[in-house]
């Protein structure tokens, strides 16, 4: 193994196939569509849907090994090492949308202390989309042949960064992690932020996010859309699928009469997601990945955090006005860092506000998850710091109209 090189810390899944394949997911692009090449072998990461639910039951694919860690660049030596000219891999952990957002800006920034060198991504899963908008930067969505790998002078695995072991619990921001570890300034931002809207913009508001921790309450929801398209703004509310939740949320926040509000129930990929944001003048959002996105394009509007701080996740981007809920309880104040339910040891799951213990109890994530339990706590029972923001709506609204000029 050559110096400063050392395993990944992530597993992959070495595999054959007797027959050409095409793979893609559903909710990717279709152009992103990856296919067989004659290589003797394949690598995707151990964890994907590819090796998951397609390799286990494909019957002329062979599976080598479950147990491959590939060489990969040193933590300590990527802020040391001159990747001019160099054809680089970096093997992405997570297709969380928001970690990939950053991963993402982090890259533009690699690009440009290295305008020669020659950039890939590997396992971006269901975020390919995310990466795709960045040009010249090759997109391994699921897999990658061994004929390819060999090609590469490096291989970074971004597990590697400042936070990602902890990341299942509390937020990290990837473009500051690692722009900090390879020692690489982030690309500069527009510096000023001018988001005074004219009768007939477009307004999208994404209030779902993949936890009852985030999810905006229903009944918030509605009264920013009628408020809003009562001011003659274009308003489309965006859905989607997450947590299992989306027809109770739906039918909790009920239809509208007004014709400038339209809901659609999700997109079919992220792309398309991607470029709804990419369009719209102005954003309402929950803390999640679409809050995340807007920094790509810098979109102006408000994020909506409660369990999770806005300036840990927002870091250096200003195109969105955090507003953040202001809770204080006796187990917990806001923002306590959560990002997704825990359990007790007994398996209750909750927060420490919701069920009123200290972080002590709550050590360990969910082993199953419970569609009833998140239905009831985004569209009856919010947890604590969801609740305040509706027992504060008056100076949310007050905050609004003075972001957007009304």
């Amino acid at each position: 193994m050559p110096a400063h090189h050392h395993p990944a810390r992530k597993k992959f899944t070495r595999f054959a196939s007797k027959q050409p394949f095409r793979f893609g997911l559903p909710n990717v692009s279709a152009e992103l569509t990856q296919a067989s090449d004659n290589s003797p072998a394949y690598l995707t990461r151990t964890t994907s849907l590819l090796r998951q639910k397609v390799l286990a039951n494909a019957p002329s694919v062979k599976i080598i090994s479950d147990t491959v860690h590939p060489d990969v660049l040193a933590r300590d030596a990527w802020a040391d090492t001159d990747f001019d000219r160099k054809r680089v891999l970096f093997l992405i952990p997570d297709d969380a949308i928001g970690d990939c957002v950053g991963m993402a800006l982090f890259l533009r920034a690699f690009a440009v202390k290295y305008p020669r060198a020659k950039i890939a991504v590997l396992n971006s899963g269901s975020a390919s989309d995310i990466f795709a908008t960045l040009s010249d930067v090759t997109v391994f969505q699921l897999f990658i042949s061994a004929k390819r790998l060999k090609t590469f002078d490096y291989l970074i695995d971004f597990s590697e960064m400042e936070g990602w072991k902890d990341i299942a619990t509390m937020p990290v921001n990837p473009e500051e992690a690692l722009c900090e570890a390879f020692d690489t300034s982030p690309i500069p931002l527009a510096s000023k932020r001018s988001p005074k809207l004219a009768p007939g913009a477009r307004i999208g508001i994404l209030p779902m996010a993949s936890s009852p921790l985030r999810t905006l309450p229903p009944a918030l929801v509605r009264e920013i859309a009628e408020f809003l398209a009562k001011a003659g703004f274009d308003i489309t509310l965006i859905l989607n699928a997450y947590q299992g939740v989306m027809k109770k949320y739906k039918d909790t926040i009920g239809p509208f009469d007004q014709p400038n509000i339209r809901i659609v129930d999700g997109f079919k990929t992220i792309g398309n997601l991607v470029s709804f944001i990419s369009e719209q003048d102005y954003v309402v959002l929950a803390d999640s990945g679409p809050a995340h996105i807007t920094k790509l394009f810098q979109t102006p509007g408000i994020g909506i955090y409660s369990s999770a701080s806005a300036a840990v996740l927002q870091g250096r981007h200003h195109n969105l006005c955090p507003w953040q809920s202001s809770y204080k309880g006796d187990f917990c104040e806001a923002p306590c860092g959560l990002a997704k339910l825990r359990a007790t040891a007994s398996g209750t799951i909750g927060c420490m506000g919701s069920l009123r213990v200290p972080i002590s109890e709550l050590g360990n994530l969910p082993v199953n998850s419970d569609r009833a339990l998140a239905e009831q706590l985004v569209t009856e029972k919010p947890v604590p710091c969801v609740a305040d923001l509706i027992a504060h709506k008056d100076r949310f609204f007050a905050f609004l109209c003075q972001d957007i000029g009304i």
